[in-house]
């Protein structure tokens, strides 16, 4: 699966695009649904063989670059 670009992410914002979910690789997906006015960060992951997901910041605040090295710790 290709990884995300700033450059997608920008163009989906600018258009108004509302998503559940665009993955970037390794857990890390972009959320931007209609009761956001900012799109999300989340991290996906199993414990004790449930699936969880996991807030990491706002795109405004937390750059693609930052959002993966947080989902890599």
């Amino acid at each position: 699966m290709p990884k995300l670009t700033d450059m997608q992410i920008r163009a989906w914002i600018k258009s108004g695009e509302r998503f559940e979910g665009r993955a970037d690789g390794n857990g890390l997906y972009l959320r931007y649904r209609e009761a956001d006015k900012t799109p999300t960060w989340r991290f996906r992951y199993k414990l004790a063989g449930k699936s969880r997901a996991m807030l990491i910041g706002s795109y405004s605040e937390l750059s693609l670059s930052k959002a993966r090295e947080t989902a890599k710790e």
